[in-house]
């Protein structure tokens, strides 16, 4: 009995020795999986680099992965060249004769631009890429007027900021009355605009600057400006080589030389001329044969002032001739006008459109009917028609 007793508490304690055994390794192995559990969750938290972890990563997967297939392999992504956008269209604008009497400036002192022009003229002008106009006054307060001269204008240099307002970036001064008030008078014109960053054709300190292009590059394409007259109350008013004046072109030589010179350099050459008899709706024959002349030598525009109406249009060897824009910002005439806007393409072709306008309340607005301004324009022009758009095209009856 006692053997038996003794047996049993042996295996009793070798019993509870095993559990006890057992106990502790569980005990071990779970305390292991809970720090492995913790180390794992605060990995999002660990300050090692990206790049470092990404790098770790990946060695990983590609020690435990199968390499991937010629099928899954990205190909680099192909950077194609932006093409360049295309160059835009080059509108310039162009405006007949300009006088500033008293009445205009008193407006401008109250009410600013908008008491000389509506918006919407004024969006015409200030959009162009270029806005030309006939300066038929000298920007200047000192001199005399001429003797025996039936009209002399001049105007004050402060308000050659109107031109700015406009929009104003070129101006021919080739007129019959760019020297109403003399030489003096005439150079204080030059310094006025060179100062307000407007170019000035047809006039100059001498000669070589009278003649001289003014030259401007736009979206690409290059564009040469000559400004001459054929109407001038005297001799003495003409440049020269030591004297201060304008470009004449009564004798066409020059000028024609000057023209030619210019197209083998530029792209386009555009004549702003001054010509033909007052009040007439017709061009003179001489007008004519002198825009055959400039186009033979090069010019691919040749637009006119003077008469102080509007006149028709021609067409020669496929370049047109605007003989008149007539008066677009003069005294208190109100008749109704035009301002032409000349569109190149980026190619070089060019298209002709009018935009009608009159002084309505003494503001200048455009015309909302102009069909029969139209029709009568298609009447007195040559080879050339005025669509209901203001589109001019070759085309109709001498």
């Amino acid at each position: 009995m006692k053997s038996l007793l003794k047996g049993i508490g042996i295996g009793l304690g070798i019993g509870i020795i095993l559990l006890t055994a057992l106990y502790l390794c569980l005990t071990f192995s779970g305390n292991r999986l809970s720090s492995r559990r913790n180390i794992s969750e605060n990995a999002g938290i660990q300050t090692e680099p990206a790049e470092s972890i990404s790098s770790q990563e990946t060695t990983q997967e590609e020690n435990t992965s199968e390499p991937l297939s010629a099928e899954t392999e990205k190909e680099p992504s192909e950077v194609l060249p932006e093409e360049p956008l295309p160059e835009p269209d080059v509108t310039l604008s162009f405006a007949g004769d300009v006088m500033f009497p008293d009445h205009y400036l008193s407006a401008y002192d109250t009410g600013g631009i908008q008491a000389i022009a509506d918006s919407g003229m004024l969006s015409h002008m200030q959009d162009s890429d270029l806005f030309l106009l006939n300066e038929e006054f000298p920007f200047s307060l000192r001199g005399e007027p001429m003797p025996d001269k039936q009209f002399t204008f001049r105007t004050d240099p402060k308000y050659v900021r109107i031109f700015q307002d406009l929009g104003v970036d070129i101006v021919t001064v080739a007129n019959n009355h760019a020297l109403d008030f003399g030489q003096d008078a005439f150079c204080d014109t030059l310094d006025t605009l060179q100062q307000a960053d407007i170019a000035c054709i047809g006039g100059g300190y001498d000669i070589a600057q009278a003649s001289a292009p003014a030259v401007r590059t736009v979206h690409g394409q290059t564009f040469a400006f000559l400004g001459a007259t054929r109407v001038s109350p005297a001799y003495e008013w003409y440049a020269t080589d030591s004297q201060p004046g304008l470009f004449q072109t009564y004798d066409p030589t020059l000028l024609n030389q000057r023209i030619a010179e210019a197209d083998a350099r530029y792209d386009h050459v555009i004549v702003f001329v001054h010509w033909g008899i007052e009040r007439n709706e017709t061009p003179e024959e001489y007008q004519r044969v002198l825009a055959q002349g400039y186009i033979d030598a090069g010019a691919d525009l040749i637009v006119g002032c003077h008469p102080h109406v509007l006149q028709g249009f021609e067409y020669y060897q496929g370049v047109p001739i605007v003989y008149s824009l007539g008066n677009y910002l003069f005294d208190s005439r109100t008749g109704e006008t035009v301002l032409l806007k000349a569109v190149f393409s980026p190619e070089g072709e060019l298209s002709l459109q009018l935009i009608p306008c009159r002084r309505e309340s003494e503001v200048l607005t455009q015309i909302e009917d102009p069909s029969s301004l139209f029709q009568h324009l298609s009447d007195i022009s040559f080879g050339a028609e005025v669509s209901e758009d203001g589109i001019i095209t070759e085309g109709g009856t001498d």
